[in-house]
């Protein structure tokens, strides 16, 4: 009884605070414990950066309990579910949404662990709450895309090209732990620079990507004669004449008028010869790009390769009409009076 009247009186007494203070101060109130549930409830970024994947840098942060986090557009790019031109219809992040919940590599992906494990994570940084994953997701979703391949499980282009960035990263990574736990069992961890390991994480990643920085690598034209059905001379012999046609399309993929530049920086002589071949004018940023789309076709090369389908010519066309389809004529180069047509202009 005497509770329930001292309850009361309590009641009473709030109601009769709240009568009395002022607008300001009842919002001042209010401020005051959205501020204590928001910091409560939401960990602080103690530090934050940016991580060079082989060239992708992605935002990187580490909170207050000691939550090593990766931004959601980071993880997508780290695994090349980011289009260099999106359409607009996609929301960011809904591709790797689509890929945690995909019926097939769903299961291997979250072997062992919890959903939790796999969800946003709200952050406050700079005054602002963003959202984040679990770092360590980024090598769950790899092992899980690389279990699926070996048993056979990759359906389209667009997880063929995962896979094979989940190699890349699986294996740097891999380097990267073992030299880890070397510098921490030497004590060399407290001798070495404070960005050792992300130099040496960056500096792997570019090696294992160099094969794709190579210009129309081996394998891209022996692939196209498998593909055909042809049997391959060899980089040694030359191949059919019709095998330029194939080159040039690849570069319609990049860009539009890209041909059309290049014979008219680099035309033939009476020979039918150039003076140099013509992916030599890219700069760095369009050698790069040059090298996007080479690791992409020789994906889906790969995969037609594998496909039991009679015309895998026909099939490797159509992966590639639909991931790097080719750029319409009527848009603009987009390199007019940049920088890579004046290193044109000097080394004509």
């Amino acid at each position: 009884m005497v509770e329930n009247e001292n309850s009361s009186e309590s009641k009473n007494g709030g109601h009769v605070r709240a009568e009395v203070l002022s607008t300001e101060r009842k919002k001042e109130i209010g401020k005051m414990g959205a501020h204590a549930r928001w910091h409560t409830e939401t960990p602080e970024v103690l530090c934050d950066g940016m991580l060079d994947l082989g060239g992708i840098k992605i935002p990187c942060y580490v909170t207050k309990d000691g939550q090593r986090l990766i931004s959601g557009r980071g993880m997508q790019e780290a695994l090349r579910l980011v289009d260099e031109k999106p359409t607009g219809r996609e929301k960011p992040g809904s591709r790797l949404t689509r890929l945690l919940n995909n019926k097939t590599l769903k299961p291997l992906i979250y072997k062992g662990k919890s959903m939790d494990h796999f969800s946003p994570v709200k952050m406050r940084w700079q005054g602002r709450i963003i959202n984040g994953h679990n770092a360590e997701m980024l090598a769950d979703i790899c092992e899980g895309i690389l279990e699926a391949r070996l048993s056979g499980l990759l359906k389209t282009p667009r997880q063929e090209i995962i896979a094979a960035q989940c190699q890349i990263l699986h294996s740097a990574f891999s380097r990267v732990g073992i030299a880890a736990l070397i510098d921490e069992a030497t004590g060399y961890q407290k001798l070495r620079p404070a960005d050792a390991l992300r130099a040496y994480l960056s500096q792997i990643l570019k090696d294992e990507l160099s094969a794709w920085y190579q210009k129309f690598p081996d394998e891209f034209y022996e692939n196209i004669y498998k593909l055909k059905g042809w049997e391959w001379p060899g980089m040694e012999k030359n191949r059919y004449s019709v095998v330029g046609l194939y080159t040039k399309d690849f570069y319609k993929r990049i860009a539009p008028g890209l041909n059309e530049e290049f014979d008219r920086r680099n035309p033939k002589d009476e020979k039918g010869n150039r003076k140099r071949k013509n992916h030599e004018y890219f700069n760095p940023d369009g050698e790069k790009l040059f090298a996007q789309q080479m690791f992409t076709a020789i994906q889906l090369q790969r995969a037609c390769l594998r496909k039991s389908v009679k015309n895998k010519w026909a099939a490797w066309l159509e992966m590639m009409d639909e991931v790097l389809p080719r750029k319409e004529d009527t848009l603009s180069l987009g390199l007019s009076g940049s920088s890579w047509e004046r290193e044109i202009d000097n080394a004509s």
